[in-house]
């Protein structure tokens, strides 16, 4: 196995094909979208190794393709695997993938929201491989160069589009266009001097080099003439026309992904999405009036639904808090830190819309919920318990209910003014958290902004009230420039922003003086349905808003976002009449007067009913995933094996007569079993040559043969039947040689076939 140098034009087309594959990978890892970017470039250069090796032996394209496949699997699983805990053993390792890939694919399917970043990084190293393999093929195998090199340049294009942050990606994407106009004039020239060679045209050797050269001078040109056009601000209406058209379908693909990926770590926020273990800040917000949940709860206050709440800020995003997954019984107390003698005990009744989602939702505080499900958790020994999200064990199918009881405050504006400022270690090791980066004038603008109140609680509210006076709100704001702080940005620079900037520029500020705070997202109280009872909520109603801890009190939201009503307290220093928590009895309490912390904690919601819809604990439902992809796959696996079987033997031929169809069977078999027909054949022999290779269709071999010499050189006719017949005996034979019988003979154990000559 061996390439020939005057066809490939030696080691620099491998150079400038690996420099092509890695300024694309490098390019990806400089993204840090997700962790273990760096296995993508080695799982390239096997790929294209792999790819080069293939495309100079002498197996037929299909079974080097079907190799390619089996290498790409175990490389990739290998370094994958890699990433997995050391104490892990490879079987548990590939049983955990396997499990995970699955996972997702359910969701994919159910309309669930993908939350595992190795699986954007298994589909990374896939596309690396392919788009590698694809590059050593149509270079090695078949010279077609803008196919080998094209599909670096789309990927780096695509990277460098979607990216925000501060590295320079423009070099990346440079540099790939100087190596591709190399690889590709080199690759031209090859190409035509393997041609004035066969015709024996004279040429100059040097020829290669000055190729090289221009082709050199052509790609720096092209980049300077880019970086010196003028950019413009203000598209003519007819383009802008035009891209909202193009763009419809793109955004529906976007959303999809946003869906998909949602724990990558993209610095483009699309789509709002209050299910992800993190929430990037900047880039626009596109969200629907699609129904997501009714929520039956009683109308006397104003509600905030909550998923998840978010405490490390970075600059850019924000994360989940450091806990652990834990299973969670149907009734068991949820959260220790929301028994306050101000707070009460309410029942809601949700009854989901969208199929897949997992996330479960709860007024306030959250407090327990009447299914099995798991919650990410504090975890300490020298903390009480709390939790940052719920999620059920299986996905919510449409028309799923459950309850949850959340306990919601009734503390009026001068109970929070006398509140201590006596933090809890732990509150303040987690919900004081601020970036080193953080710019100094956002310490400054806090400090100035509270200096002329004393309390935790007046300090917020001047927080909220200049937030709601000096802040536009905007669903397509500027874009974050790379390097940049993001509430800073909003703060001094761009002024326009939708919930999920409101809420951090106030919590930002909030602990900046000393006050803990965090983000909470999930949905807004929605539109109320006096008549059902219910709160209809909608994809739109997604929100994001600032708590700040009172101790004795717990978590108190607040609402600085301007396209929200204000959340007005009684505060009777103040004058205002308006009560944000009234105290009537509710009627759909399920517990009595909250109980004083020195008696036991009884079980919120013992007095519920069962589940409408049966569940089964998480570890019960892994098998459902498994079961479904395998179903996937088997299916998957039978159309495609149907659809190669056809095409196999159907394509380009349906529209030929029945005795051209089969002789052109013959033709493309005999090519795919090492017997093509050569120029210098005659039918005749090039017959008993495939009939040695094939000895039990030598009869129906010779009758297709003959019946399409009468056709061509007789009156015979070309619609002759019999053609059909005699290929329906032979096709048998032929495809137990092609998929049998070569691979025994490759392995060594089925005899050698005796050759023409023997």
């Amino acid at each position: 196995m061996s390439i020939a140098p005057e066809k490939t034009g030696g080691w620099s087309t491998l150079i400038l094909l690996i420099s092509m594959l890695l300024t694309s990978a490098f390019a990806l890892v400089a993204t840090e979208w997700t962790e273990h970017l760096g296995i993508v470039p080695w799982i390239g250069v096997g790929g294209l190794l792999i790819g080069v090796l293939l495309a100079a032996s002498s197996f037929p394209d299909w079974l080097t393709h079907v190799f390619s496949l089996v290498y790409g699997l175990t490389w990739t699983t290998l370094l994958v695997g890699n990433t997995f805990p050391d104490d892990l053993v490879w079987t548990d390792r590939i049983y955990a993938l396997a499990n995970r890939i699955s996972t997702w694919v359910y969701q994919a399917f159910t309309g669930g929201t993908g939350q595992d970043a190795l699986i954007f990084l298994v589909l990374l190293s896939a596309l690396a491989w392919i788009l590698a393999y694809n590059a050593a093929w149509n270079t090695y195998r078949h010279t077609r160069p803008w196919v080998a090199a094209l599909p670096f340049g789309i990927v780096s294009v695509i990277i460098t589009h979607y990216y925000t942050g501060s590295a320079p990606l423009i070099r990346y994407l440079g540099s790939y266009l100087v190596l591709a106009l190399l690889y590709v004039g080199q690759a031209y020239v090859m190409k035509r001097e393997r041609i004035w060679r066969k015709e024996r045209v004279a040429f100059d050797p040097k020829l290669n080099g000055g190729v090289l050269r221009s082709s050199f001078v052509l790609a720096l040109a092209v980049i300077i003439v880019a970086l010196a056009l003028p950019s413009t601000s203000s598209p003519s209406s007819s383009v802008s026309d035009v891209w909202q058209r193009v763009n419809t379908p793109w955004k529906i693909i976007e959303e999809e992904w946003q869906r998909l990926f949602s724990s990558v770590h993209a610095q483009r926020v699309e789509v709002l999405d209050p299910f992800s273990s993190t929430l990037s800040l900047g880039g626009s917000s596109s969200l629907e009036e699609t129904p997501v949940m009714d929520i039956r709860a009683p109308d006397i206050t104003r509600y905030y639904w909550r998923t998840s709440i978010f405490a490390t800020y970075d600059g850019r995003r924000w994360a989940l808090p450091t806990g652990s997954v834990v299973p969670l019984a149907a009734g068991a107390l949820a959260d220790a830190n929301v028994d306050t003698p101000s707070r009460r005990t309410i029942t809601q009744t949700v009854t989901n819309y969208l199929p897949g989602r997992q996330m479960l939702v709860g007024a306030s505080q959250p407090a327990a919920f009447d299914r099995e499900a798991r919650a990410l958790v504090r975890t300490s020994e020298r903390s009480p318990l709390e939790v940052y999200r719920v999620s059920s064990g299986l996905p919510l199918a449409a028309g799923d209910q459950y309850r949850v009881a959340s306990r919601i405050s009734q503390a009026d504006a001068p109970t929070l003014r006398q509140t201590s400022t006596d933090y809890p270690d732990w509150i303040r090791q987690t919900y004081l958290q601020l970036p080193d980066s953080l710019p100094q004038r956002v310490r400054d603008l806090a400090a100035g902004l509270t200096a002329p109140v004393d309390s935790p609680y007046d300090k917020a509210k001047l927080l909220e009230q200049y937030l709601r006076d000096t802040i536009t709100y905007d669903l397509t704001p500027p874009g974050l420039p790379g390097g940049r702080d993001y509430v800073d940005f909003l703060l001094f620079d761009s002024q326009r922003g939708y919930c999920n900037g409101y809420a951090s520029a106030m919590v930002v500020m909030a602990r900046s003086v000393g006050i803990p705070a965090r983000l909470a997202s999930g949905y807004a109280e929605g539109e109320y349905d006096p008549e059902r009872g219910v709160f209809r909520v909608r994809e739109n109603n997604a929100h994001s808003w600032p708590e700040i801890y009172f101790p004795g009190h717990g978590w108190v939201e607040f609402e600085p976002t301007v396209s929200e009503d204000p959340l007005v307290r009684s505060d009777p220093d103040q004058e205002q009449a308006s009560e944000e928590f009234p105290e009537p009895p509710l009627a759909d309490d399920s517990s009595e007067d909250p109980q004083s912390p020195d008696e036991p904690e009884a079980p919120l919601m013992e007095d519920l009913p069962e589940p409408a819809t049966a569940q089964t604990s998480t570890a019960e439902g892994w098998w459902r995933p498994s079961l479904l992809v395998a179903i996937l796959t088997v299916a998957a696996s039978a159309a495609l094996a149907a659809g190669g079987w056809w095409a196999a033997e159907n394509w380009g031929l349906r529209r030929l007569p029945t005795v051209e169809q089969g002789y052109g069977r013959l033709l493309r078999f005999g090519r795919w079993l090492g017997r093509p027909l050569q120029g210098a054949d005659t039918p005749l022999e090039w017959m008993r040559d495939l009939s040695t290779i094939v000895p039990d269709a030598r009869e129906h071999i010779a009758r297709i043969v003959e019946l399409h010499a009468i056709a061509q050189f007789g009156r015979g006719d070309p619609r002759d039947p019999e053609a059909i017949a005699a290929w329906d005996h032979a096709r048998a034979s032929f495809w137990r040689h092609l998929l049998w019988d070569q691979w025994l003979r490759r392995l060594g154990l089925a005899s050698q076939q005796p050759t023409p000559d023997d």
